[in-house]
């Protein structure tokens, strides 16, 4: 068993699978639970209220299974930007519902402003669109004062989630339409995020602002507190989310400083049969120390890199035996880099790639050129670009 099999630590899900749609996972995360509770606890007694004979145990199981048609009403969201993302060749990866909502990742961004205005603008469609069909489909039957209630909030929430998504501030996805706006008008999509971004802070304030003056409008002090209260976080998410825009915005363009073609470690590269004993003397060492080794298969195609320390631990006399690949660390699929990568293009890639170690190759994949290492990438994109360097025009760096 190769060592990296061996060592490998199982990553922690982001919540529990619930089902699989057009083959993109949907997972519920665990502090769902968090919001499932707040709305059963607070829609509770309004249901008892509508109808005293639906009992207490009964008002608390209708409060419960409107959260349940909100999270469906998130899921309606995400599926449409997921939809919508794939005509545009973004195949989505997978979907999360949240406390907050919900995300979808996609295996690339955007190719252009347009596209990544109609993905976002599909999630508040969708959501409208679904309060208005429940409210002409359903809004002249005559229903029971439970199911005339829970209709009610099911469409009021859809209304409002589609509404407020659509403020022009990140990370609403009025803000991603705000950048994609942005983005067409000035070639510039850091630009863009970052005027997104700040219209985010602007809405992050305002929403609590707002809150407190509606809710004083009368000049008393008879204002709800947990509706002050619930404001309150919102802005500061919001406010919290936005300058995580702002960071990612700047880290994107000190990025060019790191194309993969000079933070290269020249490696030395043998078959993966190579027996241990024959790696033994003299390797060949670069000016920094003795040079990495990348074992290949018969293709060429790099498998695994050793690992010097599980080398030195095989007694003598099985080193003529032992093949190099039983000390090596595997190369998992996804792991094997393009020399020509830009800079751009790696920060695109760096929080999808598997983990460690990364072989970089030439640009038809017949050479193994040599590996990189992540510790390298990091200071190279902490680094600031020369005064002028600036991205391409058009040009965008893939988000999840």
């Amino acid at each position: 068993m190769p060592l990296s099999d061996a060592r490998a630590r199982p990553r922690r899900s982001p919540g529990w699978h619930l089902a699989t749609i057009t083959g993109v996972p949907v997972l519920l995360a665990r502090s769902w639970l968090i919001i499932a509770l707040a709305i059963t606890v607070l829609f509770g007694p309004q249901v008892a209220r509508v109808d005293p004979g639906v009992g207490t145990f009964g008002a608390y199981g209708v409060a419960l299974l409107y959260a349940v048609l909100l999270l469906l009403s998130v899921l309606v969201h995400e599926l449409a930007h997921a939809v919508t993302a794939a005509g545009f060749s973004m195949s989505p990866t997978q979907i999360v519902l949240t406390l907050w909502g919900g995300h979808t990742s996609f295996d690339r961004d955007a190719p252009g402003p347009w596209a990544s205005f109609v993905v976002s603008a599909a999630g508040p469609v969708s959501n409208v669109a679904l309060a208005a069909a429940l409210y002409w489909g359903l809004g002249g039957a005559t229903l029971p004062p439970v199911a005339q209630l829970l209709l009610l909030a099911v469409v009021l929430s859809n209304a409002f989630v589609g509404v407020t998504n659509a403020l022009p501030g990140l990370p609403l996805d009025g803000g991603r339409m705000l950048e994609a706006l942005v983005w067409a008008l000035t070639g510039d999509r850091d630009r863009a995020t970052v005027v997104a971004a700040l219209v985010g802070r602007v809405v992050a304030i305002a929403v609590p602002v707002l809150a407190a003056v509606f809710l004083l409008r009368d000049g008393s002090l008879r204002a709800d507190v947990l509706t002050l209260a619930w404001s309150a976080l919102v802005g500061a998410l919001l406010w919290t989310s936005a300058g995580g825009e702002l960071a990612y915005a700047r880290a994107r363009r000190r990025a060019s400083a790191a194309d993969v073609a000079p933070l290269v470690v020249a490696c030395v590269v043998v078959p993966a049969s190579t027996p241990l004993a024959d790696l033994d003397p003299a390797t060949p060492t670069a000016a920094d120390g003795v040079r990495p080794v990348v074992l290949v298969d018969d293709t060429g195609r790099p498998v695994g890199v050793l690992d010097p320390a599980a080398a030195a631990s095989v007694p003598p006399a099985r080193r003529g035996a032992a093949p190099a690949s039983a000390a090596a660390l595997s190369v998992a699929p996804g792991a094997v880099i393009a020399v020509s990568t830009s800079g751009r293009e790696l920060f695109d890639l760096v929080p999808r790639l598997p983990p460690e170690p990364w072989v970089v190759v030439s640009d038809d994949g017949a050479r193994v050129l040599g590996l990189l290492r992540s510790i390298d990438v990091a200071a190279a994109m902490s680094s600031r670009p020369a005064r002028g360097a600036g991205r391409r025009a058009g040009s965008g760096a893939p988000r999840t």
